[in-house]
């Protein structure tokens, strides 16, 4: 079985959902600790041609274990995400549908988890790519330990023989470790597709949503299949 392992990023980029879509199992990273204005409470779509963050309050003190991190109820920060999102909607096909994206937002609970708002965006954009990928979460397991310990053990954990890694694990993994214990690494490039945006030059690496706004559904699947594997 392939896994691959990655954090539960807020409205995640088409790299994310092309490498679940390439695995077996999704184990969500959310037992290590949350990072400061990186990727898990906000992300970028384009509003007026520019590359515009959407992000979530949270309240994290330094240490916190991203499964632990909670939205924090600053003030109108749902009517500026909404209003944000439906300007990059604006003059898209998606420009009448962007209520079910939305709804995610809205329901999601005062001082509720991060975690479970980005995993609920992620499974509504893994279903419009038509990725259908079991997860689990480490939170779930009793593993600890960091770089290829952490990783090794959650392979264990899930019964897995191969390991998907995004490109930065050629820099960190002991693959002498993986073998040790009779699992596969693969490494996974992604060739980021392009497709008509409003405005020129191409910008990519945005939220998934940015594609999903502009294309049809048909279109949507073959984005995720640009990628490459290799063993180094």
């Amino acid at each position: 079985m392939r896994v691959t392992i990655h954090q539960p990023e807020h409205l995640p980029w088409l790299g994310l959902l092309a490498k679940v879509a390439a695995s077996d199992l999704w184990i969500v990273l959310d037992s290590v600790p949350y990072r400061k204005n990186y990727f898990q409470n906000r992300n970028r779509v384009l509003v007026n041609g520019r590359p515009t963050w959407l992000t979530v309050p949270v309240t994290a003190p330094f240490g916190t274990r991203i499964c632990d991190v909670r939205i924090c109820e600053a003030p109108f920060w749902r009517r500026r995400y909404r209003g944000r999102l439906v300007q990059a909607a604006a003059g898209t096909r998606a420009a009448n549908r962007t209520e079910d994206l939305l709804s995610v937002i809205d329901a999601a609970p005062s001082a509720g988890s991060l975690a479970d708002l980005n995993l609920d965006l992620a499974d509504y954009l893994l279903s419009q790519f038509d990725v259908k990928v079991p997860r689990v979460r480490s939170s779930e397991f009793d593993v600890t330990g960091s770089k290829s310990d952490l990783i090794v053990g959650l392979c264990r954990a899930a019964g897995a023989d191969e390991y998907l890694a995004g490109p930065s694990g050629r820099d960190y993994l002991a693959l002498d470790t993986f073998a040790e214990h009779g699992i596969r690494v693969r490494f996974f490039d992604y060739d980021h597709p392009t497709y008509a945006q409003d405005h020129d030059p191409f910008v990519p690496c945005l939220s998934a949503f940015d594609a999903w706004s502009r294309l049809g559904p048909a279109e949507l699947p073959p984005l995720l299949s640009g990628y490459r594997l290799s063993a180094s």
